[in-house]
C-alpha cells in the first residue's frame, strides 16, 4: 500500500506510539534468522566495500536498518546495516524479510497477467463481470471499469484510505478489515475523474485485482501469489499472510520517526492491521529475492512476451513533488533518473519503505529494503543522499 500520512493530532500519535512502545518485546536473535537461497559472494565483488561504506554511513547518520541488493555485470551483491529489531539489539542481515507495501502490486499485475496468457482473463473483461454487482453498485465508475483501467491506475476509483480509514486504524489496534469491509470505505464516494481521462494512484484498483483473482482461481489471493509466482521462482522468502498468519516471526520490525528527530517508535499497531487483506500489499520478502523476482520478470520467464509489453505501455503522467516518476503502465512504474531511466515499483506504509528498479540501459537491477518510513523531510533528505551516493557507486 501507499503511504498515507494524514494531518492527524500530535496527541492521538502519541497516545498510540507510547502505547505500542509499552507492549515492544525482547526477541532472540533466531526469530530474525533467515538464511539466503544461494550461496552470497558478495564479498568477492569488486566494489563491496565501496557499497557497504555507503550504507553505514546511512546509518550513521539515523537510518534504522536497509537491506541492498545490487544485480550487474559483476554478479549479486547483497548488504545490510542497521536493526532488524532495535530494542532487542538484532542487527540486520541481508537475508531478512521486510514488509514491502505496494511493491505487492506488481505481484498482483504479474498473477493477472499470467491468467490473460491463459486465456483466462481479458485486459478488456469489466470489472463486474468477476466482481459482484451488489459491490460495484456501490462505487462510482466500478461498472464502466475494465481490468486495465485498474491495472494501469486510470479507473478514477476513490481510494479506501479515506480519513475515516485512516482514523479507524490510528483508534483500534485491530480493525479485523475484510476486502469488503475496506470497500465500503469508498462506497458513495464520487469518483476522481471518469474512466480512462486521467492517472489517479488508488489502492482500490488493486484491492479489486486482488479479488478478481480469487473468483477466477477459486483460491484465496495467498494461494495465487504461492502457486503463480513463489514456487515457481523458489522464492523461499517470500510470504503473503492472512489472518493470525500477516506476519510471522522473521519479519524484521517497522519503525515510525514521530517527531522527525530520528527518534524511532516500533509501529507494528498500525502496519499489521492493513497488510493481509487484499492485491494492493501485504507481501514480505528478502531484497535478494525481490530482486531475482524483477530479474525473472524483464526476462520473460513469468509471464509471456506480450503481456511483458504490455506491461510496459507507458503513458506520462504529472510528476508529483519529490518524485522522479514520469510514467506509467500496468503494474509497473517509470522512473526517470540521473544515470538512466528505470522501471519497477516502489512502497511504503507506516513503518516501512520499499523501492524496486531495473536500468535497461544498463541492464542493472537494484533493491532498496527500509524498516521505518520515509515521511519526514530530514528523513527524505538522507534518503536522497543515500540514493545518490549509491547510484554514483553503481554507474560510475
Amino acid at each position: 500500500m501507499k503511504s498515507k500520512y494524514l494531518n492527524i493530532t500530535i496527541i492521538m500519535f502519541l497516545f498510540v506510539f507510547l502505547m505500542s512502545c509499552e507492549k515492544d518485546t525482547i526477541y532472540p536473535e533466531t526469530r530474525y534468522y533467515n538464511s539466503l537461497s544461494f550461496t552470497d559472494s558478495s564479498a568477492m565483488l569488486p566494489k563491496n566495500i565501496t557499497y557497504q561504506n555507503i550504507i553505514d554511513n546511512y546509518v550513521d547518520n539515523g537510518a534504522v536498518g536497509v537491506s541492498v541488493m545490487i544485480r550487474d555485470d559483476f554478479g549479486t551483491w547483497l548488504g545490510s546495516g542497521g536493526y532488524a529489531d532495535i530494542k532487542s539489539n538484532v542487527e540486520m542481515q541481508p537475508g531478512n524479510q521486510f514488509l514491502i507495501a505496494s511493491i505487492s502490486k506488481t505481484f498482483t499485475a504479474t498473477a493477472i497477467y499470467t491468467y490473460v496468457d491463459e486465456g483466462v482473463l481479458s485486459l478488456e473483461d469489466p470489472v463486474n463481470k468477476w466482481i459482484d454487482k451488489s459491490i460495484t453498485d456501490k462505487i462510482d465508475n466500478a461498472n464502466e471499469c475494465q481490468i486495465k483501467h485498474l491495472l494501469s491506475h486510470r479507473s478514477g476509483l476513490h481510494d479506501i484510505y479515506t480519513v475515516k480509514m485512516n482514523m479507524d486504524m490510528y483508534n483500534r489496534a485491530d480493525n479485523n478489515w475484510s476486502q469488503e469491509k475496506l470497500l465500503e470505505y469508498v462506497y458513495g464516494k464520487k469518483a476522481y475523474f471518469n474512466v480512462d481521462k486521467d492517472y489517479g494512484y488508488s489502492n482500490t484498483n488493486y484491492l479489486l485485482l486482488g479479488m478478481i483473482l480469487e473468483k477466477v482461481s477459486g483460491k484465496t489471493l495467498k494461494e495465487v501469489y504461492q502457486e503463480r509466482i513463489f514456487n515457481p521462482l523458489n522464492l523461499q522468502s517470500a510470504h503473503y499472510g492472512i489472518g493470525n498468519d500477516k506476519a510471522p516471526d522473521g519479519i524484521v520490525k517497522g519503525y515510525e520517526d514521530l517527531y522527525g528527530n530520528g527518534r524511532y517508535i516500533e509501529a507494528q499497531d498500525f502496519y499489521m492491521d492493513e497488510i493481509g487483506v487484499g492485491g494492493d500489499g501485504g507481501i514480505a520478502i528478502n531484497a535478494y529475492e525481490l530482486g531475482k523476482f524483477m530479474d525473472e520478470l524483464v526476462n520473460g520467464n513469468i509471464i509471456s512476451n506480450n503481456s511483458l509489453i504490455d506491461m510496459r505501455n507507458w503513458f506520462d503522467i504529472d510528476v508529483y513533488s519529490g518524485s522522479d516518476q514520469t510514467k506509467n503502465g500496468y503494474g509497473l512504474e517509470y522512473y526517470e533518473k540521473e544515470y538512466g531511466d528505470a522501471y519497477g515499483h516502489q512502497g511504503g506504509i507506516t513503518g516501512f519503505s520499499s523501492e524496486m528498479y531495473y536500468y535497461p540501459e544498463h541492464n542493472v537491477t537494484m533493491v532498496l529494503l527500509f524498516n521505518f518510513a520515509v515521511a519526514t523531510q530530514k528523513t527524505y533528505d538522507e534518503y536522497k543522499n543515500f540514493m545518490e551516493e549509491l547510484e554514483k557507486a553503481i554507474f560510475e
